[in-house]
C-alpha cells in the first residue's frame, strides 16, 4: 500500500497482515486522518466526507462511524503507534465487492522552525478532476511530486486553464488582505476538514471571508497567504514563485494558529469521551 509505514492493517474490519496492495477495480475513494496521543482529530468530519465521496461514485457500502472509530483504535491497540496519519482507502474490488482498509502512512509534520518562516510554494496549470470526490490519481501524485522536486517547494498551488488560483495539491489555501480572508469559490476546491474547522472558528472570531476567483496576476495584491491541512493545520507561505509575503508574522494568521490550538484540544477531547 502506498507510503505504507506497519504490516499490521484492518482489511474489512479484520486485523491482518499484509504489505500488497488491494486490486480495487477503479482507483479508491480515500481518507488520511491524523491520530494525536491514540485519537484521531476531526474524525466526524473525515467520516462525513468519506461517505460524500462514496455517494459521488455511486459505491455502495456498510461502513459507519462506529466501525470505523473501533477499527483505528484497534490499529493503535496492535501497533502502539498513536502519533501518526492513518490511510482508509474504499473502493471496488476486482471480485465485485465493496473493500476497505486501513493502516499507518509514512507522515511529516512541519517543524516549530517552519512556522516561524513559513513556506515557499510554486503554481503550475493543474486541475483536480471532481474537487469534491477525494478519489487517489497516481499520475496526478506523480506529476505534483516531480514539480515540488525540481523547484525545492514545500506544496504546488493549483491554477486553472483560466489563470484562476484554486488551492494546494494536497492543501486549501488562503490569502488576507487588510484583515479579511480571501479564498477560491468553494466549488473549485476540496472540501478540506481543517479548511471545515477554519471556516467554522472565522464565524466565531467574527473574521470576513471572501469567496472570489483569485487571479494568478493578482497574488501580489495580498499581505499573506496560507495553507491548511491534514498534517500542517494552519501554515503560512513565504512565497508564492517570485512574490515575497511576511505571513508567519501577519497579525491575523497569528491569531488563527492560536484559536486553532483549542479546537483541536476540544476535539480530541470529544473523541476520547466517545472511548469511555
Amino acid at each position: 500500500m502506498l507510503n505504507q509505514i506497519s504490516p499490521i492493517v484492518i482489511r474489512n474490519g479484520i486485523l491482518i497482515t499484509s504489505e500488497e496492495n488491494v486490486a480495487f477495480v477503479k482507483p479508491p475513494v480515500y481518507e488520511v486522518i491524523r491520530v494525536m496521543d491514540g485519537n484521531p482529530l476531526f474524525f466526524e468530519g473525515h467520516t462525513s466526507r468519506l461517505f460524500k465521496s462514496l455517494a459521488l461514485i455511486n459505491l455502495n457500502h456498510d461502513l459507519n462511524h462506529t466501525v470505523l472509530l473501533n477499527a483505528i483504535r484497534t490499529l493503535v491497540d496492535e501497533t502502539n503507534i498513536k502519533d501518526n496519519n492513518i490511510r482508509l482507502e474504499v473502493g471496488e474490488h476486482q471480485n465485485g465487492e465493496t473493500t476497505w482498509i486501513l493502516f499507518w502512512v509514512k507522515s511529516h509534520y512541519p517543524e516549530s522552525q517552519v512556522y516561524e518562516s513559513g513556506v515557499k510554494t510554486i503554481t503550475a496549470h493543474v486541475t483536480r478532476e471532481n474537487p469534491h470526490a477525494k478519489i487517489f490519481r497516481s499520475q496526478y501524485v506523480e506529476k505534483i511530486n516531480a514539480l515540488k522536486d525540481d523547484a525545492g517547494a514545500f506544496e504546488v498551488i493549483l491554477v486553472k486553464a483560466d489563470g484562476t488560483v484554486t488551492e494546494g495539491s494536497r492543501s486549501n489555501l488562503f490569502f488576507v488582505k487588510s484583515g479579511t480572508l480571501y479564498s477560491a469559490k468553494d466549488q473549485d476546491v476540496l472540501m478540506g476538514i481543517t479548511r471545515q474547522k477554519l471556516l467554522e472558528m472565522l464565524h466565531t472570531l467574527n473574521i470576513e471571508r471572501i469567496e472570489m476567483d483569485i487571479a494568478l496576476d493578482s497574488l501580489a495584491d495580498f499581505e499573506a497567504c496560507f495553507l491548511t491541512g491534514t498534517s500542517i493545520h494552519i501554515l503560512p507561505i513565504c512565497c508564492i514563485d517570485d512574490t515575497q509575503y511576511a505571513s508567519s508574522i501577519n497579525p491575523l494568521i497569528l491569531k488563527l494558529e492560536h484559536a486553532f490550538k483549542k479546537i483541536i484540544h476540544d476535539d480530541l477531547e470529544n473523541i476520547r469521551r466517545q472511548q469511555l
